[in-house]
């Protein structure tokens, strides 16, 4: 503790001078699986097959200590994997006491507890390169049926659980995940806790991977514990064209207006890959490729105090008339409201439910490719429930546009300019921007060469490459369908059963 107050003082006398930023850092792993995920086995082959992955995150580690990084981000899943069920990941599991009720440095006092030999290494990684260390593993706590009601069959609850070492080794900060995505191997936590840490250089929120999509424990972080920085260990795979990684990680940091530390696993295989490094105004580094290929980011990143989030000017937005040129088609899985561009430059509006979604715009030159606008204003049902507005210009996969909102990662068209507005009734509003580049690779647009204020999302300049798509995505908590579905994302075809067995019991009825 003696260390933690020196060290503060450093940081804020040294801040007060000349120092701004901090070193962040997040590392892509290309995680080394078991064999079997399925069926038990003993904690020796457990550990055997964790301390392959250890083994790389301690030479990322020492790196990224030589480099004199101040915290360092490991993927989720990264230490011993994914796809296990219950019985196969139990082994892996250690049990991962409470800093909030002890004091524990692993690295110093390894035999306090039975088999926590990647707490042990985690902690001395933290130590030996005087850095902050956040690390997804799994955590097993014992329970009784007799005192617990919830505790599984089993005797114990299987959580996946980001874990914090500060710089001389001590546990700080454990939290455990409360949106699975469909990870039957583990338990929704009986008491959902948002955890937050403070450092000499900021105060940090803990989310894993599908956490973001919800107001819990996303908003609660940056609104009841006044985070300025988050950090995401994820497994996140892209979901085109408006939740790709490197796309929705970044439009989160710009639109909540928090630095945003995400680092994610690497099988490209299964389009599992993009990490990064968000502020508030862009990416400050970011890495995408169909490799599998593990990569360290290293970036200094501003220190700043996040400002609330405010509600969009109102708006007064009538949609023109479409009737000849409008379409519908999907975009994963919702089915929105689109006008094609047909011309080089123009300005389009188009509505979907109370949302009106305004865009004006100018293409370099012309091309074949086709263009589309977009508005939709509903309940988002595939691969989660959720409720969202969205205005969005998109590049369509052909020239049918039917094809217009199916996953697309190639264009040739350069934009000079484009503005999107919305009438959007939340203050939480996430800008993206994506782009091609001459090997299809996604990237995203460079800091100074767009913005976003209040609901208008604009390039500032040309942009640097071509566009795939531009849109802002809101997200309306309130009007979120609550469902009980016990410990598991419950499947769409699910959602869309009852609510069809509803509503046709309604007609009934009428």
């Amino acid at each position: 503790m003696f260390f933690e107050i020196i060290l503060f003082c450093f940081y804020s006398c040294t801040n007060s001078l000349d120092f701004n930023t901090y070193k962040g850092a997040v590392f892509e792993h290309s995680v080394i699986m078991p064999e079997n995920t399925k069926t038990w086995v003993n904690r020796s082959f457990a550990l055997e097959n964790m301390m392959k992955n250890i083994y790389v995150y301690r030479k990322q580690a020492m790196k990224a200590g030589t480099e004199g990084v101040d915290i360092l981000v490991f993927p989720e899943d990264g230490i011993y994997g994914y796809i296990f069920n219950r019985n196969g990941v139990e082994s892996y599991l250690e049990y991962i006491p409470d800093p909030e009720m002890e004091t524990w440095n692993a690295c110093d006092e390894p035999d306090r507890y039975n088999n926590t030999e990647i707490q042990h290494s985690l902690s001395c990684m933290a130590k030996h390169n005087d850095l902050y260390i956040v690390a997804n593993i799994g955590d097993n706590q014992p329970c009784c049926r007799q005192n617990d009601p919830k505790c599984p069959s089993d005797g114990h609850y299987q959580f996946n659980t980001a874990v914090v070492y500060n710089k001389t080794g001590y546990l700080i900060a454990k939290y455990h995940k409360i949106n699975l995505f469909y990870e039957y191997q583990f338990d929704v936590p009986p008491e959902r806790k948002y955890v937050s840490f403070e450092t000499p250089f900021g105060k940090f929120g803990v989310m894993i991977c599908f956490d973001i999509i919800f107001r819990n424990p996303a908003i609660d972080l940056l609104e009841n514990h006044d985070v300025d920085n988050i950090v995401f260990p994820t497994a996140w795979m892209d979901a085109l064209p408006i939740l790709a990684a490197i796309q929705f990680h970044s439009a989160f940091a710009a639109g909540a207006n928090v630095n945003f530390l995400a680092a994610n696993l690497k099988k490209s295989d299964f389009k599992v890959h993009g990490s990064g490094i968000y502020s508030p105004k862009g990416y400050l580094d970011f890495h995408y490729s169909n490799d599998d290929v593990g990569k360290l980011l290293i970036v200094d990143i501003p220190i700043h105090d996040r400002k609330r989030n405010s509600y969009p000017e109102p708006k007064n937005l009538t949609e023109e008339n479409n009737s000849m040129t409008s379409f519908q088609s999907l975009v994963f899985g919702d089915l929105y409201n689109f006008v094609p561009l047909v011309d080089i430059k123009g300005k389009r509006t188009i509505c979907h439910n109370k949302l009106c979604c305004s865009l004006t715009y100018e293409k370099q030159t012309d091309t074949d490719e086709v263009f589309a606008f977009g508005a939709f204003d509903g309940l988002h049902t595939y691969e989660g429930t959720y409720y969202i507005q969205v205005c969005i210009l998109l590049k369509c996969k052909n020239s049918n546009l039917t094809s217009c909102g199916e996953p697309e990662e190639n264009s040739i068209t350069f934009f000079k300019q484009f503005k999107i507005e919305g009438t959007f009734t939340t203050s939480y509003i996430f800008p993206e921007i994506l782009l091609s580049n001459a090997s299809d690779l996604l990237l995203l647009a460079a800091p100074n060469t767009w913005k976003y204020d209040k609901g208008i999302l604009q390039s500032e300049t040309k942009l640097e490459y071509p566009v795939v798509s531009a849109a802002m995505l809101a997200r309306v908590y309130g009007n979120d369908l609550t469902i009980n579905h016990g410990n598991h994302m419950l499947p769409e075809i699910v959602v869309i059963t009852v609510m069809s067995a509803i509503s046709n019991l309604v007609r009934f009825l009428l």
